[in-house]
């Protein structure tokens, strides 16, 4: 259909930091989805972004 595509990512554990405290904490290791849009649905966005001006 052109829409695109959604996938799951593996992110890994990675450093982080309480912005109230600035402990240091670690980020869990997580799996995220992801979207990736058609070439059909980038060509719509395109088109109607350029018609907004």
């Amino acid at each position: 259909s052109g829409f695109g595509n959604f996938d799951l990512r593996d992110k890994k554990q990675r450093p982080g930091r309480n912005p109230k405290t600035g402990e240091e904490i670690p980020i869990s290791a997580r799996r995220v989805v992801t979207f990736r849009p058609g070439q059909k649905l980038k060509q719509k966005v395109e088109a109607y972004a350029g018609t907004q001006s």
